[in-house]
């Protein structure tokens, strides 16, 4: 039997918007199924049909790495606690188009299943239905923020924006410094800023030479706050090669 999760305990920003006595009657009474997704990759399409998940799978513990393919190209997408996953939409797009999608959980996870019956649920609390909306527009929005980074002529520069991006979110204070603990590697790096990987790997050792990052044990990263990407500039106006 799968176990289940009070949401509003999980993910207390789904009913921001509630007043504390609703906040109080959703948090008692919004519970959803949860799927277990150990370490390695995970099949969404298949846990979709067997949960039979209407709405969403939402990620309520652990980070998820979503990597897009088509032809050789990649773009890679780190998602954690409070992000919307659904299956690739493929009906979407003409079959000429050979899109792949490859979900991999670094370490242990686990997803809310948003079915039927918690949509009958959170129907009491249109709020909550709006914030579950607004995390699958968050996702548009940090998509249209990965382009934007890209089109920044400098790879070390998009590199210190993706990375501190990822520090607004995940990132952990520490006397060294704030630490982004998610197993990155030079490939999945390359991935989420567009670029090939020698000239990330050369960047990355650019970068550490110059202290601004560091990598630690486990794959994770260690940003220096006292060094930060410079101003963005118009691609025709950045110095460096791309």
């Amino acid at each position: 039997m799968s176990a289940m999760v009070r949401l509003l305990e999980a993910d207390p920003e789904l009913g921001r918007d509630l007043a504390p006595e609703a906040f109080d009657a959703a948090a008692a009474g919004l519970v959803a199924r949860t799927v277990e997704i150990p370490r390695g990759r995970w099949d969404v399409a298949e846990a979709w049909a067997e949960t039979k998940a209407e709405l969403g799978l939402l990620i309520v513990e652990g980070v998820l790495l979503s990597e897009v393919s088509v032809g050789a190209r990649t773009s890679l997408e780190v998602l954690g606690p409070g992000d919307l996953i659904r299956p690739w939409p493929a009906r979407r797009f003409p079959p000429q188009v050979d899109v792949r999608l490859k979900v991999t959980a670094p370490e242990h996870a686990r997803v809310a299943v948003l079915d039927a019956h918690v949509i009958a649920q959170a129907m009491r609390w249109p709020a909550i239905v709006g914030q579950v909306v607004d995390r699958a527009m968050g996702r548009t929005s940090s998509a249209t923020l990965r382009l934007l980074v890209q089109q920044v002529v400098r790879i070390d520069e998009r590199l210190l924006l993706t990375l501190w991006g990822l520090a607004e979110r995940f990132g952990k204070v520490t006397p060294e410094g704030v630490l982004v603990p998610v197993a990155l590697n030079h490939t999945m790096l390359a991935g989420l800023v567009g670029a090939h990987r020698p000239s990330v790997s050369h960047a990355l050792s650019d970068l550490t030479e110059r202290g601004a990052l560091q990598r630690v044990e486990g794959g994770g990263w260690l940003l220096h706050e006292a060094f930060s990407p410079e101003e963005l500039r118009p691609s025709g106006q950045a110095a460096g090669p791309g």
